[in-house]
């Protein structure tokens, strides 16, 4: 028993909070292309920019000859929050980043007509060409490509009796919900073919991965920005641009608080060296999230394992190597369970596996695949393999303790029969 309490002091105090997280590379809600026209692709790449530059720039150049324009002072501070904004992306916790500007571009639609809309999105497109070393074909599509999505958005809205300028009502929700629409489904339209010819896949796959998958944590925020964005603008006018602005960036600085709180949570309760959890989540997951996760079911059940052997490895072959047999084998205990399932890496050479919602011969079962798994991915040292084993020890909750932290103790108890009898075997709690 003192052996126990001595090997699980968490047993007394479990209240650290925060949960892992994986940190992904951040996908873009605005698209732009960016592709570098190289390789076989770069003929039907090269005529698709082409074609919608041919159409796309002129119209532009068109609608800025011949569209009334903001007064000059609103003018300024379009381009200037355009230039900002689509330089400055707002990344949420789920990885997924939205411009600022892209309100503001609907609310100066709304508020002021097409000429207005380019001037916010048009300028930081073209400067994109030095800042994100875009190439020219890229940034002429891009061009293209927006200035048809303004003027088609801006020819819903007339066609549903919209005005620039007229202060929106209740009854204007619906222009202002299909000039938004309109928009952002030919955008997806126009990106996903290029996107297809590019990563050689089905347009329809394209298209809803950029449409909806890639994008849906944040739709939800970045619609209500836009739409509230369109409805100040017809009210407040630059105002309301600054106010749109000032709150989506604050957005910005309050998302990315969140993101560097989460990555320093996930760096608390990660194993450095094998990648797992490590004890701190465990502490918190069996106090917080076990009961949950065990479900109707009402069970769970432990592995407790031990490597075999890595002292002798340690003092014949380093350290190093024996640090490298650890995350060999935690990559091998992750390959060998359900993703609801939490490897941990106790210390030392231990670790300990919880399957929330199965029994004991599920998770006897798991062991063995364990075993199994180990004898066919051996690991070698400069081309040589090197002996190892792991003793596994299993029990489950409620059937062999009152609490959970009794059955790991049991667990611990059963893998040390395991290694007693010779190593790399499983042992249950129901034969001790």
């Amino acid at each position: 028993m003192n052996r126990s309490a001595h090997r699980f002091p968490f047993l007394r105090a479990m209240d650290d909070p925060g949960h892992i997280q994986n940190v992904k590379n951040p996908k873009y809600v605005e698209l732009l292309i960016t592709t570098k026209l190289e390789g076989i692709d770069v003929v039907p790449q090269a005529v698709y920019f082409l074609s919608f530059a041919a159409i796309g720039v002129p119209l532009c150049i068109n609608t800025m000859l011949t569209r009334p324009l903001p007064e000059p002072a609103t003018s300024v501070l379009l381009l200037v929050l355009g230039l900002i904004s689509y330089h400055v992306p707002v990344t949420f916790p789920s990885n997924v980043q939205f411009h600022p500007g892209f309100p503001l571009l609907m609310g100066a639609l709304y508020c002021h007509g097409c000429g207005a809309a380019n001037l916010v999105i048009m300028p930081s497109t073209l400067l994109h060409v030095f800042t994100r070393n875009h190439g020219l074909f890229n940034c002429f599509f891009n061009v293209g490509q927006f200035a048809l999505c303004i003027c088609a958005a801006e020819t819903v809205g007339f066609h549903l009796g919209w005005e620039p300028g007229a202060p929106a009502t209740a009854t204007d929700l619906l222009p202002i919900s299909l000039m938004m629409l309109t928009f952002d489904l030919l955008n997806v339209l126009f990106v996903s073919v290029s996107r297809s010819i590019e990563n050689k896949e089905p347009w329809k796959k394209c298209f809803i991965k950029l449409l909806y998958t890639d994008r849906k944590a944040v739709l939800p925020q970045r619609t209500f920005l836009t739409v509230v964005s369109m409805l100040l603008s017809s009210h407040m006018g630059d105002i309301a641009f600054v106010i749109v602005f000032i709150g989506v960036i604050s957005l910005r600085f309050q998302n990315a608080f969140q993101r560097e709180l989460l990555e320093k949570t996930e760096e608390a309760e990660t194993d450095l060296l094998t990648g797992v959890y490590n004890i701190r989540y465990l502490q918190k997951w069996l106090n917080t999230k076990c009961k949950a996760a065990t479900g109707a079911e009402g069970v769970c059940s432990f592995i407790f394992a031990d490597v075999d052997g890595l002292k002798t490895i340690n003092d014949e072959y380093g350290h190093e190597i024996g640090n490298k047999l650890l995350i060999h084998v935690a990559r091998l205990l992750l390959a060998n369970v359900r993703s609801k399932d939490r490897v941990v890496r106790y210390g030392g050479d231990e670790f300990v596996i919880a399957f929330p919602g199965i029994g004991l011969p599920q998770s006897t079962a798991a062991a063995m695949r364990i075993l199994q798994a180990s004898d066919s991915a051996p690991f070698s040292v400069n081309g040589a393999e090197v002996d190892f084993g792991i003793s596994i020890g299993v029990a489950s909750w409620p059937e062999h303790g009152e609490t959970v932290f009794d059955v790991i103790r049991i667990a611990d108890r059963a893998m040390y029969v395991a290694k007693r009898s010779g190593g790399n075997r499983v042992q249950s709690a129901a034969d001790l």
